[in-house]
């Protein structure tokens, strides 16, 4: 999985947001110990002095660097530094994929939304604290057989403001408190904050009816 930002401007590093964002959504399903997990929801924070200064990232020295995970008191993150930038994915809901689920439903068995929830959810599915067998907690890439793992491939994949930021963190342009670095799929599901979800799908498909878009969530956030 490259999880490489391109830092050279703000515009290279959210178009790297957007190219991770969608591997990780259509070409990679977590396993924790023999349960299976899609992702839904998940936001990007990074750090690139002068270039990408966004001050709700942690900069945690874990954030330094790539394809790690990082525990912390809001939840998981997936690490995207580089040994020099601090980044980190932090994972906002997922899907228990299940063959026993249908088609129709995406093959969801049930939702996980909230970080602490899936930090939950994860360490629950953990081998117990004195049992000598490993773990097995990593993502693996199912594009040759996105069926076979139950991973349709989302209609869409939406860009939405990030949750619950004190936009006091943020720069007198509030560019980072307002940017759209949340992305999500499946929002016909318990994803938070729909209706500034709808708001965005409106922005970012300006030719998708609002029909269209109120079906996609599952009832009417826009009229």
């Amino acid at each position: 999985m490259n999880l490489l930002v391109n830092n050279e401007s703000k515009a290279t590093v959210i178009s790297s947001f957007d190219t991770i964002a969608k591997s990780l959504f259509c070409d990679f399903q977590l396993e924790v110990n023999k349960h299976y997990y899609r992702l839904l929801d998940i936001e990007f924070y990074y750090y690139c002095d002068k270039v990408f200064e966004d001050g709700y990232a942690h900069k945690h020295e874990a954030q330094l660097q790539s394809g790690k995970w990082y525990f912390h008191g809001s939840g998981i993150d997936i690490t995207i530094g580089d040994g020099i930038n601090h980044g980190g994915i932090l994972i906002r809901a997922v899907a228990k994929i299940s063959g026993e689920s249908s088609f129709d439903k995406n093959f969801i068995e049930k939702e996980i939304h909230g970080p602490l929830n899936v930090k939950t959810e994860i360490c629950s599915k953990l081998k117990g604290a004195f049992e000598k067998e490993l773990n097995t907690f990593c993502f693996h890439n199912i594009s040759g057989d996105r069926m076979g793992a139950g991973m349709i491939l989302p209609k869409h994949i939406i860009k939405s403001k990030r949750i619950g930021l004190n936009s006091k963190n943020d720069n007198q342009l509030q560019e980072f408190h307002n940017g759209k670095f949340r992305y999500v799929i499946i929002p016909y599901l318990k994803l938070r904050d729909k209706t500034q979800i709808a708001i965005d799908m409106k922005q970012q498909f300006p030719d998708m009816p609002i029909s269209e878009i109120n079906k996609e969530l599952g009832s009417a956030f826009l009229k």
